[in-house]
């Protein structure tokens, strides 16, 4: 007998979480740093027509004067018988209607009541700050380019070979590959020799083994540097180097193996000897690009602060926010104005005026949307970094990274009123200046644990206590996870082998086998 299928129709209850237009927009709004939103409202500007900003209109300064006189603290502007936007971007009366359709448009959008965003001052807080005075890694190597007296071709092949250096400092493809390259992507006529010349002139540049094609070429780039300075060198240093020189040049694959005993034996050298010869090698780099800073992909960085922080010799301190250079937002009240003689008129509309008020009316809707989630993702930044003030309170004061205390999401959520998906958004990317030193928002959230034996621990400070320990280690037998516990138990950090390795990998540094030196 066949089955029968039949349809049913059941009810059940559900309970869904549905944000509003204004609570997506200020969701995505709190993500942005400073720089980001103000290329965001410029955007907006462009794809809105109704949306207004810069500075208002000679002939309308007096219609906003008494919308300016009705500025917070934090620079942001108000109508004086409306409340301040829930901070926690819940959903705000006026947008209770469906997004685009309010029957009572008039009094939403009556002239006096546009909603403006504004701010005390003319972005001059906007400040830009270097992180690290470095230069990149292919500008270093260019200015070493007018110590050579060269003719145009070779200093054209030089550049080129700067900007075939990987992230290591060195040549990678073959030069017979690099010569046909330039000839068919930049018309450019070499030969391999002509190359190989080249080549020689950027090895001389520093730091030493810059241009080398391989980690052996690299080390013995170094040596011949180093040997050539022979007056710098003290004592029996000299000697080492040249005797290290024959070990890379005619036994690299013992000296990669470090198989000493049978190099010992080749070389007719005592192991003490062997050892010293090892303790030298070990000085070299084995990545002579990153010594120069930055890959040729990176370019100074800046910040700019999204919180300005200020503490004085009482220890009060003030907070606010830097508004950059983003500008006054309002709707043109022009476009307003169109708007309500086609709503009061009393012919009918044509197809196209009624188009017309479509358009408007949901272009109006839309800045005046977007205006107030500025305005809630301001003080949202702002109630989000008064609590980790208030709880990172003493390194306000003082700026002694030691004064950090334990902090997580959860704390700043919990202090703040806010949920930690909020206080999340608001700590990526996000910077702070305090008295004039800029940090990033993460770096005021620090780990901390308890161990088995009941005690908390600072995961910052057992990170670098685990860092400090392996920088330091003997690079030909390096440090097991299990060995850096007993060592951190006689600091008294009493941590398992596992806990180790979690921090080791979280820091990115490599299990004990890929730390094995040459």
């Amino acid at each position: 007998m066949a089955l029968e299928q039949r349809q049913y129709q059941v009810q059940t209850e559900a309970q869904l979480l549905k944000l509003s237009p204004l609570q997506l927009m200020t969701t995505k709004l709190l993500e942005l740093p400073i720089v980001e939103l103000e290329q965001r409202v410029k955007d907006e500007a462009i794809d809105n027509i109704t949306l207004e900003t810069g500075v208002a209109p000679d002939h309308e300064g007096e219609e906003y004067d008494d919308e300016r006189k009705a500025a917070d603290s934090d620079g942001e502007i108000y109508d004086d018988e409306r409340e301040a936007p829930n901070p926690e971007g819940e959903e705000d009366s006026e947008y209770s209607d469906e997004y685009g359709n309010n029957s009572n448009y008039d009094d939403q959008y009556d002239s006096d009541e546009l909603p403006v965003y504004s701010q005390n001052g003319s972005g001059e807080d906007k400040q830009e700050y270097v992180i690290g005075e470095t230069v990149s890694f292919v500008d270093s190597l260019m200015e070493q380019l007018v110590d050579f007296d060269l003719t145009a071709h070779q200093r054209t092949l030089v550049e080129y070979l700067i900007n075939s250096l990987n992230d290591n400092g060195f040549i990678e493809n073959p030069l017979y590959r690099i010569a046909d390259e330039m000839l068919f992507q930049h018309n450019i006529e070499t030969t391999e020799e002509e190359l190989e010349e080249a080549l020689k002139v950027l090895q001389q540049f520093d730091p030493a083994g810059i241009g080398a094609r391989d980690t052996r070429e690299c080390l013995l780039l170094q040596i011949d540097r180093k040997m050539n300075d022979k007056e710098h060198l003290l004592g029996d240093k000299y000697f080492l180097l040249e005797e290290g020189r024959t070990i890379v040049a005619d036994h690299y694959e013992l000296f990669v193996n470090n198989n000493t005993e049978k190099l010992s034996r080749l070389l007719n050298i005592s192991p003490a000897r062997l050892k010293l010869i090892f303790d030298e090698l070990k000085k070299l780099n084995l990545h002579p690009g990153l010594a120069l800073t930055e890959s040729a992909r990176d370019r100074v960085s800046t910040a700019v602060p999204d919180f300005i922080v200020e503490t004085d010799e009482n220890g009060q301190i003030s907070c606010r926010l830097n508004n950059g250079e983003l500008p006054t937002m309002r709707i043109n009240r022009e476009y307003v104005n169109q708007l309500k003689a086609y709503e009061q008129t009393e012919r009918k509309l044509s197809r196209s005026e009624q188009d017309f008020v479509t358009y408007t009316r949901n272009k109006i809707d839309s800045a005046k949307l977007f205006i107030e989630a500025v305005r809630q993702r301001n003080n949202t930044l702002l109630k989000t970094m008064n609590a980790i003030i208030a709880l990172q309170k003493q390194f306000f004061q003082t700026q002694d990274p030691d004064d950090l205390q334990p902090l997580i999401l959860k704390d700043v959520a919990e202090k703040a009123g806010f949920d930690i998906s909020t206080v999340s958004r608001v700590r990526n990317s996000k910077h702070c200046m305090i008295d004039g030193h800029i940090y990033p928002l993460t770096f005021f959230f620090k780990q901390s644990r308890i161990n088995a034996q009941g005690e908390t621990l600072d995961a910052d400070k057992t990170k670098s206590a685990i860092k400090q320990l392996i920088e330091t280690e003997d690079k030909t037998a390096p440090l097991a996870d299990g060995q850096i516990a007993e060592l951190l138990s006689k600091q008294g950090i009493n941590i398992k082998r596992r806990t180790v390795a979690k921090y080791r990998d979280e820091m990115g540094i490599p299990p004990v086998q890929k730390r094995l030196s040459l």
